[in-house]
């Protein structure tokens, strides 16, 4: 049965059961297209592979996605002014970006961060596919609302990004020989980042989109991953091997996403590894979307790992 008529079926019997004192203890994804921004905590667990077959698209329109991506403006006199730009162009979003962070600069590798000239191509009405893909190892995997590349949990020596103490800021991004990226979800009480520990704590928040074209959200206070260390001899020099996706262990998929009640499939970021995108879910063309290293850079050109 479709899922939505599904829910709208069974809406009457909820509100029922409501009524006779029926306690509820969790609240559900939002997707109220018209505040992209966030979305209530759910307590949801992980739905079944069939369920998510069965997702729909996405709660976006085309235009949402594109109207959703803009820079708060300067946040560094000593940085290039931010800029990216979105728009519809048939059925994929066009994303132009400098790669310049709208939040507080925090020198955590040395370089600092130069305006550089980056495209993406995402999906506007992504698609569930038949199996995973392996995000990039180096490289975008996805990329922020205010233009910013966000990167996999490894790091050029293959380890885990957290395997190189200091080497993120506190906002959980660094700048590289690939330009300034993010590699997981920071927040500080005495930083500006990109959110606010309170905004995190208070409910989900759209933080960009993958390239497969599904949105990712925070989620650091309200979901799991599932992976485990399961090998910490390799936990510095080959992440994925050191960790193992535990089906339950938490109330994420293997790609770090779920389907909500509305139907819709998400990503949300967790404190735990892979802390974004554990893989694809959606049908995604890496060479196609901008995904891995940009051209010129070590590695740029080259399939992901």
């Amino acid at each position: 049965m479709n899922r939505r008529i599904l829910l709208l079926t069974l809406l009457p019997l909820l509100l029922v059961a409501a009524a006779c004192g029926s306690s509820d203890d969790g609240t559900n994804q939002a997707t109220d297209a018209t505040d992209p921004t966030a979305a209530e905590a759910t307590t949801e667990t992980t739905t079944s592979p069939d369920d998510e077959a069965e997702a729909i698209a996405s709660s976006f329109t085309c235009e949402e996605v594109a109207a959703s991506f803009a820079t708060k403006g300067s946040a560094n006199a000593e940085l290039p002014d931010p800029e990216v730009s979105a728009s519809c162009e048939g059925d994929t979003v066009s994303v132009t970006t400098n790669g310049i962070p709208d939040h507080t600069y925090v020198e955590s590798s040395p370089g600092t961060p130069e305006a550089v000239d980056l495209s993406f191509t995402i999906p506007a009405t992504p698609t569930m596919a038949a199996e995973t893909t392996d995000v990039p190892r180096l490289g975008a995997a996805a990329v922020a609302l205010n233009g910013v590349p966000i990167y996999g949990p490894t790091e050029a020596t293959g380890g885990d990004v957290l395997s190189l103490t200091g080497a993120l800021s506190e906002c959980g991004s660094h700048n590289g020989p690939t330009g300034f990226h993010i590699h997981l979800l920071g927040t500080s009480d005495s930083t500006d980042c990109i959110f606010t520990p309170e905004e995190v704590v208070s409910a989900p928040q759209l933080l960009g989109f993958a390239l497969d074209g599904y949105p990712i959200y925070t989620g650091n206070d309200q979901h799991t991953s599932s992976w485990r260390v399961t090998d910490e001899s390799l936990f510095a020099s080959d992440t994925w091997s050191a960790h193992t996706y535990v089906e339950g262990s938490g109330d994420l998929d293997e790609c770090n996403g779920m389907v909500g009640e509305d139907g819709s499939y998400a990503y949300y970021t967790t404190d735990e590894f892979p802390y974004v995108l554990g893989c694809y879910r959606g049908e995604v063309d890496l060479d196609a979307s901008g995904g891995g290293p940009p051209e010129g850079a070590p590695g740029g050109g080259q399939p992901p790992a």
